[in-house]
């Protein structure tokens, strides 16, 4: 039973004689350094999309177009471009890409304008009128509007080729002439022709 308190009395006088012990002066031991954990990295951040391209196009009525294109968003694509056919003109286009991948969708709205060139003189050819009254016909100009649906395939951050087809409503405009047969004077007026007509478009595009 007295060895019980012995037990006891060297447990609480331990820790005394370890201090005792120890040489005097002595600096105590520092704590080891504690390593920090690596921070986890961060997620790379994703480059935007450029928002200027530009457009090389052939079709039907848009003849061959070379535009300018403007993209605010990246399913949004605003276009307007210097065309030509039998004469020069403009074309101007709003874009819809709904999908950001290889392939997509497109539907397209535009609006083109040819000023007066050849096209009076091809008109007069396709018609087969007599050369005494080509003089009656005048310059012609036309306009159209149009509705596309089509697919484009290609990277939204280089380079895109789209192939497109819809319906357009185009407007013919002919100026009135006049000329003399037989010592008759004959005056016509402008006129207009309309029509709906289908609309085809190949076009190759570059975003930088």
């Amino acid at each position: 039973m007295r060895l019980v308190p012995i037990l006891l009395a060297a447990l609480l006088a331990a820790p005394s004689l370890a201090l005792a012990q120890a040489p005097e002066g002595a600096a105590p031991q520092a704590a080891a350094p504690v390593t920090p954990a690596p921070a986890a990295k961060a997620p790379p951040v994703e480059e935007p999309y450029p928002q200027f391209g530009l457009a090389l196009t052939v079709g039907a009525p848009d003849g061959a177009v070379l535009s300018f294109t403007y993209s605010p968003l990246y399913w949004l694509l605003i276009d307007a471009g210097f065309a030509y056919t039998l004469a020069p003109g403009m074309v101007f286009g709003l874009e819809f890409r709904p999908i950001d991948f290889f392939v997509a969708p497109i539907i397209r709205g535009e609006y083109g304008y040819y000023f007066a060139g050849d096209t009076a003189n091809q008109i007069k050819k396709w018609v087969g009128l007599p050369e005494a009254s080509w003089p009656l016909i005048g310059d012609a100009s036309y306009n159209w509007f149009s509705g596309l649906v089509g697919i484009a395939l290609g990277s939204r951050r280089g380079f895109t080729a789209a192939l497109e087809g819809g319906i357009g409503y185009l407007s013919l405009n002919v100026k009135g002439g006049t000329a003399t047969s037989g010592g008759t004077t004959i005056t016509t007026e402008p006129y207009k022709v309309t029509a709906f007509t289908p609309v085809a478009r190949l076009s190759f595009l570059y975003f930088f």
